[in-house]
């Protein structure tokens, strides 16, 4: 696929600095311009993305993608409004961990990403979904989506970045150390049952075992997701695996028992819960029912042989 025509999605959000977000601009601008590729640039509050996403796919001539500048949050909040329909997404890692345009090879310097982007294939990868929302990395219960509210009001408060505000928020979290009583079923039967725990994870994609230690995210098509339930159960001990996770994207290696399936169901001890998708909170109501959406969203992928989005039939 060559590009032509893209508009670029950028994140408007608050506590973004003005200069930052216009240097990234005007080096995607130039960017694209350097690789023969008109783009059109706004700028989108995540909230407006659902709406306007949509308006830029169906504008006359039609852009050959629709492109979104931003982290994780910013990408989850367009694969909410787009999976599912032929909307064609790419991604510019501009956030701070980046793990999904990481994960399907994107390189993470700006004119190093566009020029990989003019050059990539349209590719249907899987999502994520619990009750109603779409996730591209994992979904977190736990203490790490209280640490990641407590980290946003801190943010809000002080203007502090992510780096600065999480262990803070972490050693805050960590001093209650709250845990859940969980049960967690599948159609084949039950996973865990009447387990008490600080931390359950569902990672989106299929999961590489083979080496020792962390397992990582070897591919975003089949169907799966990976489950896990910590085992630590001390306070300095899950303090490093949060970090390691934030890190990383996945679980650190004191998750008991990653397993590999298309749907479950988690409830608790509890009517509600904090809920981390893609490292923005929500608060949903339970039982939280998890399913893979194999081929719902329509990315970008670069031709590396590195992606982890593997090869398979792309649309051309």
């Amino acid at each position: 696929m060559s590009l032509r025509n893209v508009v670029v999605v950028m994140n408007g959000s608050a506590g973004r600095a003005s200069s930052d977000a216009g240097d990234e601009a005007t080096i995607i601008e130039q960017a694209f311009a350097d690789e023969n590729v008109r783009a059109t640039l706004v700028t989108l509050r995540p909230q407006e993305m659902a709406e306007k996403i949509g308006l830029y796919w169906a504008d006359d001539p039609r852009p050959d993608a629709v492109v979104v500048a931003g982290g994780d949050g910013t990408i989850n909040c367009a694969a909410n409004a787009v999976a599912g329909t032929d909307v064609v997404l790419g991604v510019l890692p501009t956030g701070t961990f980046n793990h999904f345009a990481k994960d399907i090879g994107m390189p993470v310097e700006l004119e190093a990403a566009v020029r990989a982007l003019a050059g990539a294939r349209p590719d249907h990868l899987d999502v994520g979904e619990v009750n109603g929302r779409v996730f591209v990395n994992n979904s977190v219960l736990g203490v790490y989506p209280e640490m990641v509210a407590i980290r946003d009001r801190l943010r809000s408060r002080h203007g502090w970045g992510k780096l600065r505000a999480v262990p803070v928020a972490a050693f805050s979290v960590l001093r209650t150390f709250p845990t859940h009583r969980v049960d967690i079923t599948a159609p084949g039967g039950v996973v865990k049952r009447r387990l008490r725990t600080p931390l359950v994870f569902v990672g989106n994609g299929i999961f590489d075992h083979s080496g020792r230690g962390l397992p990582s995210r070897s591919s975003l098509r089949g169907g799966r997701l990976g489950a896990g339930v910590a085992a630590t159960t001390g306070r300095f001990g899950l303090f490093r695996a949060a970090m390691r996770s934030l890190r990383k994207g996945q679980p650190e290696d004191t998750a008991v028992d990653l397993v590999e399936l298309a749907e479950l169901t988690v409830t608790a001890n509890v009517s509600r819960m904090k809920v981390a998708l893609d490292g923005e909170v929500v608060d949903l109501k339970l039982p939280l029912r998890y399913r893979s959406r194999p081929g719902a969203l329509r990315v970008l992928v670069p031709v590396t042989p590195d992606a982890t989005a593997d090869q398979g039939p792309t649309d051309g």
